[in-house]
């Protein structure tokens, strides 16, 4: 079942970790709740190179942190892919899930949100992922309404070991900062590992 605003309001109104904050009356829609951009968006660093996904010290250097001003917009310049922090947290009950989804308004006017799952248990401040699709450059400030959320209620609670707040490989539970893209041993088999670990030695080359 997803929820509705009088459902949200109810719930964001709690003392002890309210499922927004901070909330505003205003971005609540009827079935939904409109997330804005902070000032800080993650850009992808313009060297470019082969990532091993086993090597985790690669992967995040991959990052470059940039902050909008109130005179200085970030440009998204055409078929670029970038990484906003939201200026809300949320914090799921372990009875329900979340979904993060695109606002009609951007696009149409050529910028995609990356589909996003907010597991049973997640706590922190969301990373969105953006990208612009049309050929014409951006202007992109903070505080703008830029997707928005949904939530619906499980048709029954999960197991209590399989709640992400518990989890021992929860590695976004919560995140109050940037964490980018972070993998664990339990995403690879060993075949897998291994296969990584030969193209990027370049073995399949010899």
């Amino acid at each position: 079942m997803i929820l509705s605003d009088k459902d949200i309001r109810v719930l964001c109104a709690k003392p002890e970790q309210p499922l927004i904050s901070p909330f505003n009356e205003t971005r609540l829609q009827a079935a939904s709740y409109d997330v804005s951009m902070s000032d800080v968006i993650h850009v992808f660093k313009d060297d470019v190179r082969t990532i091993s996904l086993t090597d985790q010290n690669a992967i995040d250097s991959l990052y470059k942190e940039v902050t909008i001003t109130d005179t200085i917009p970030f440009i998204l310049k055409p078929m670029e892919y970038i990484l906003v922090t939201l200026k809300e947290s949320i914090c799921i009950p372990s009875n329900m899930i979340a979904h993060i989804r695109p606002r009609t308004k951007f696009t149409r006017l050529g910028i995609i949100v990356s589909d996003q799952h907010c597991n049973p248990g997640y706590q922190g401040t969301l990373q969105i992922g953006l990208r612009n699709i049309s050929s014409n450059s951006i202007a992109l400030t903070a505080d703008i309404p830029i997707a928005q959320i949904v939530f619906e209620e499980l048709k029954s609670e999960p197991s209590t070991e399989k709640i992400y707040s518990v989890k021992p490989d929860a590695s976004y539970h919560g995140e109050s900062s940037f964490i980018g893209a972070k993998f664990s041993e339990s995403d690879f088999s060993p075949k897998a590992r291994e296969l990584y670990d030969k193209i990027v030695s370049g073995a399949y080359l010899k």
